[in-house]
């Protein structure tokens, strides 16, 4: 339905892998360089501002700005409609401390309901009392690609029509640190530093559906949850007024190669790609390049090993990690297959932290 856009677009690269495998990667090291060229060339005749408008039409019935009281940190802040019976959903660090909300919406307002909130999802759940608005349509945030073209859609301060903004995805599966302290893992990460008044905002892809939920974060980027993991936490606040939760570290990790367990004198184990600056794994002290080979009374030979190993421990708990890491460390986690390295292992106490499930 949308026309593609073509040369001319910004070409972003991010800087991913470590330049020091002893140092985590924190959250303010994601570095993005962009160009911006001055027209961007659409098919057609759409201008820029045209194809953001054309966009954002489908669902511009399904945004609602929420006007906050209370002891909020700002007064403004967005929701998605969730339904069709009035429920909302929005940024939980956005409304945290927020009494007397006022909805504003498609044809009117009226004061919204807080039903539930999880600071680790990121989510709240609202309800307004507006019958017959338009369900919203979502997307499929799985076939979103960094340096895709999306729109954030929120109603304006000073327009009762929701306003479209062009923005760029840099990064997906991002750790962010939110506002209030917390950390959401799994997240996308955009262009555009929006401000606090656009936590809540829906999140669009070129074909006009929605597929994340923007938030605010600590260091002033633009995160954004994708849709999927945000309606689910919605739906259970919805059904239980909670969401479940499972134990994070804060890593990436990918399972060893025949090489590695060769020239490391190991059966098995988790390599660890990337640990997450601020992250539980990382206050451990856990680095990228380490090969965890224990979690717990688990030995782990495969990523299945450690995914029960933590299943078996609630956030918050505490678990002993045993690494073996390579005693002639060099500058990226990839080039530890190289013969000869040695390990050392080492054992550490790990604080977990909590994610939605």
């Amino acid at each position: 339905m949308m026309m593609s856009f073509v040369a001319g677009c910004c070409v972003v690269g991010i800087a991913w892998m470590l330049s020091n495998t002893d140092e985590p990667v924190t959250i303010e090291e994601v570095l993005v360089n962009e160009i911006i060229p001055e027209e961007v060339a659409f098919e057609g005749t759409l201008s820029f501002d045209d194809w953001v408008n054309d966009v954002a039409e489908l669902n511009r019935m399904s945004v609602v700005t929420l006007h906050l009281g209370g002891e909020a940190n700002q007064e403004i802040a967005q929701a998605i409609l969730l339904r069709d019976d009035g429920h909302l959903m929005t940024s939980a660090q956005a409304i945290a401390g927020a009494e007397d909300i006022t909805a504003q919406f498609p044809g009117g307002s009226g004061p919204a309901e807080l039903l539930a909130s999880d600071a680790v999802s990121g989510v709240a759940v609202l309800k307004i009392n507006s019958p017959g608005l338009l369900p919203p349509t979502f997307g499929n945030e799985s076939e979103v690609l960094v340096q895709d073209r999306l729109v954030a859609l929120a109603h304006s301060t000073n327009d009762a029509e929701p306003a479209p903004l062009g923005v760029e995805l840099v990064g997906t599966n991002q750790v962010a640190m939110t506002t209030s302290g917390h950390l959401l893992s799994g997240a996308f990460r955009l262009d555009e530093d929006l401000d606090e008044e656009w936590s809540g905002s829906a999140i669009l892809s070129e074909d006009g559906g929605i597929v994340a939920m923007a938030v605010s974060s600590r260091n002033g980027n633009t995160y954004a949850i994708p849709i999927a993991e945000a309606r689910d936490a919605a739906n259970q606040l919805i059904s239980t007024g909670t969401v479940e939760h499972k134990s994070f570290l804060g890593v990436e990790r990918s399972p060893l190669s025949d090489n590695l367990k060769e020239s490391r004198g190991l059966l098995g184990g988790v390599l660890l790609t990337r640990v997450w600056g601020e992250t539980p794994a990382a206050r451990a002290g856990l680095v990228a390049g380490d090969i965890i080979t224990r979690a717990g009374s688990v030995n782990v030979l495969d990523r299945t090993d450690l995914g029960e190993a933590l299943a078996l421990h609630e956030p918050g708990s505490i678990i002993e990690i045993t690494v073996a890491r390579a005693t002639n460390r060099i500058d990226s986690a990839v080039t530890t297959e190289v013969a000869g390295t040695q390990s050392e292992l080492i054992t550490t106490t790990v604080i977990l932290g909590a994610r939605p499930s």
